[in-house]
This record gives structure tokens, sequence and C-alpha cells, in this order.
């Protein structure tokens, strides 16, 4: 009869200590998860402002105020150093680097869908820039006749002007992204 009345307060106080210990397990999950949301969304928070802050950056060098008037000057410019020794190529300025978007990219996939596939779409369109104005600034482009260097340079504006409006498209998606309210 002793060891019975042992038992009884012995095992309520190991349930009890079991509750105790389950219910500190929950609550410090919670307290964690809570942090890693938190560190989450102000990851996102800076990830958004970052990349805003870089193309907003790029908008004012895509967007020429007249793009056909000044192909034209181009082309008028390319026609009348035809005859010169070397004839004139238009100066084109290699494109900087996207340390904002190369620091990112890695974890790009915490940003929400629709504001990756604007980003991605602008980034991939000044890629394309980038390599085409590598080429452009080679011997091949300055050895041309004139009305093909005067195609790709009409070319190369024309990416230009569709990466200002995919850099607006982009801009506008991390600015209506709600994750960062």
């Amino acid at each position: 009869m002793y060891g019975s009345t042992f038992i009884g307060p012995a095992l309520v106080a190991a349930v009890i200590a079991a509750f105790v210990t389950m219910i500190g397990w929950y609550v410090a999950y919670q307290r964690e998860r809570r942090l890693e949301n938190g560190r989450r969304a102000e990851r996102i928070r800076d990830c958004k402002i970052a990349l805003r802050a870089e193309i907003s950056c790029h908008v004012p060098r895509w967007i020429l105020q007249d793009d056909t008037m000044h192909v034209e000057e181009m082309a008028r410019q390319i026609r009348s150093g035809t005859g010169q020794k070397p004839p004139f190529t238009p100066f084109v300025p290699k494109e900087t680097g996207n340390p904002a978007f190369e620091a990112i990219v890695g974890e790009i996939q915490i940003l929400p869908g629709d504001v990756i596939e604007q980003v991605i779409r602008y980034y991939q369109q000044v890629d394309v820039i980038a390599q085409l104005a590598e080429d452009m600034r080679g011997q091949r482009y300055a050895a041309l006749e004139a009305e093909r260097k005067i195609d790709v340079y009409r070319d190369f504006i024309e990416l230009r002007s569709e990466a200002g409006r995919l850099a607006i498209d982009a801009i506008d998606a991390l600015e209506q992204s709600s994750d960062d309210k």
C-alpha cells in the first residue's frame, strides 16, 4: 500500500513536468518563428529598397527625350563620315555593373513572384544591352558599312528605350508589392 500511494503523486508530477516542457517547446518555437518571420520581412524590404534604388538610377540613362531625333542625328554623322579615315563611329560607353542585383540574385526567391518576373525581365534586357554595347565598342562594328552601322545603332537605342519601359514596370512591381508595407 505504501508503494501505490507514492506512484500516484510521482506519476502526476511526471505528467505535469512533461506538460510544462511541451508548453515550453511550443512557446520557444512560436517565438523563434516570429523572429524568423521578422528577419525575413526585413530582408525582403531591404532587397526591394536596393533593387528599387538601383533600377531608379538606371532609368534616366535609358530614356532619351526623342529617340528618333537622336538616331537620325547619329545616322547623319555616320553617313557624312563615310569617306573619312577612319569613318565616324558613335562612341558607346561601357555599361555599368549592377551590384545590388548581383548581391541579391542568389536569394531572389524571397521576393513575390510578380516582382521577380518584372525584375528579371528588366535585368535580362540590361544584359542584352551590355553585350551589344561591348560588340559596338569593337573593330567589327567600326568596320561595318554606314547603313548597317546605323541599323545596329538604331537597334541599340530601341533596346535602351525598351529597358526604360521595363525599368518602370519593375519599379511599379516593387512598389505595389504588399510585403514591405
